[in-house]
């Protein structure tokens, strides 16, 4: 009875096995995302002229972007996920600069002003979405984490810099606090004004203030910087600035 026992335990193991193996899938494989990161982005700006003249690389994003949308995402576990969405987004908006340059800004691409981020051109699995529906109906809905709004990257002067590497699930906690801290300690986040006693902080405190749950940006910002910023100051807009993130070439 013992050895009976035994055999059905050792089963249903190896059953269970093989349904994990079925149902598990490796990350998506962003090797060549990679490659054109970093051959492509410097500091806080992106080689846009010298990738448009490269044909192989323009069609590599394109394609890339296309295999991305195939994946099984609800394989992947959560920090998985939350990378995937953040890398598709980021390279999606890659092609369609990379299509329409030369560009001077990202809001001019379409018949409207923005309307390149409401447009569905983006394949995800069976349908159609748009970069709004990435971050704003996706992202900060179900994975919701207000560091998020430095890791995507809208292709603007204003926006937190496009990082040189994709976005990974065992590396996203520490991506994401660097990518904050970047921003934070930089002078698109805030811009103080000592003689008038006042602070400017980026327009991205003032339309997402409630993810950010707190009353002065400086409360959030100094978490993530190593000089406060004073919480007293008054608080003041950085016009946000929609020129193309472009790194000019001679």
């Amino acid at each position: 009875m013992n050895r009976w026992i035994n055999y059905i335990s050792v089963l249903a193991s190896a059953l269970m096995l093989c349904g994990l193996s079925l149902n598990a899938q490796e990350t998506p494989d962003y090797s060549e995302y990679e490659r054109l990161l970093k051959t492509y982005v410097d500091g806080d700006k992106v080689r846009y002229a010298v990738w448009a003249e490269n044909p192989g690389d323009v069609a590599a994003i394109q394609e890339f972007v296309t295999v991305l949308g195939q994946t099984e995402i609800d394989t992947l576990s959560k920090a998985d996920q939350t990378a995937f969405y953040i890398n598709l987004y980021n390279a999606a908006m890659l092609e369609v600069i990379l299509e329409n340059y030369p560009v001077k800004s990202v809001k001019t691409i379409g018949i409207l002003p923005f309307s390149i981020f409401k447009k569905d051109f983006i394949d995800l699995a069976e349908r159609k979405v748009s970069l709004d529906d990435i971050e704003k109906g996706i992202l900060l809905k179900q994975y919701f984490d207000p560091r998020i709004h430095f890791a995507v990257n809208c292709a603007s002067e204003s926006c937190a810099p496009l990082r040189a590497e994709p976005f990974k699930g065992n590396l996203l906690d520490q991506q994401l606090e660097e990518q904050t801290v970047l921003f934070a300690e930089s002078d698109r986040a805030a811009q103080v004004d000592e003689e008038n006693k006042s602070i400017a902080y980026s327009e991205l405190f003032k339309w997402y203030a409630d993810d950010f749950d707190v009353e002065n940006p400086a409360e959030y910002l100094n978490r993530y910087r190593s000089e406060a910023l004073p919480t007293s100051y008054s608080v003041d807009w950085i016009d946000y600035d929609w020129s193309l993130n472009e790194i000019k070439e001679n």
